[in-house]
């Protein structure tokens, strides 16, 4: 078991990447393997929505959206306060969805794709903070 010491040096990592402290590398190499933070992590809720496996997770910037893709091959975007789908579309792939990612710079209104079949999609995603334009 580790010390009170441990465990909050390992908050620290956590802190410092949230605000922009630690590169993503160093941050992924440090807390990747920490059997203590991962014995912390609860279920925070579930999203229902996909038929499939769901192999692709991100949040925006913000944290408030959600993407997900999956083995049905569509990608969903989420409210993360009520836990509610704000779009979701047929991503065009011919093969399991394995990346999702807001595009930067496009206040979070392109997702891009990448799937099995190596393609890689971008789609417009036409919403604002309260619903579909």
């Amino acid at each position: 078991m580790k010390n009170s010491y441990s465990q909050q040096h390992e908050i620290l990592h956590f802190f410092n990447r949230q605000i922009g402290s630690n590169s993503p590398i160093n941050f992924s190499r440090k807390i990747s393997a920490s059997e203590g933070l991962v014995k912390r992590i609860g279920l925070g809720g579930k999203l229902n929505g996909h038929e499939g496996c769901v192999n692709t997770i991100e949040f925006n910037k913000c944290g408030d959206r959600l993407i997900s893709g999956s083995d049905d091959r569509m990608v969903m975007l989420w409210n993360v306060d009520t836990r509610s789908v704000v779009l979701s579309y047929a991503s065009g792939h011919v093969d399991n969805i394995f990346q999702a990612k807001f595009m930067p710079f496009t206040d979070d209104r392109t997702i891009v794709t990448a799937a099995a079949d190596g393609q890689r999609l971008a789609e417009k995603a036409w919403y604002t903070i309260h619903g579909l334009i």
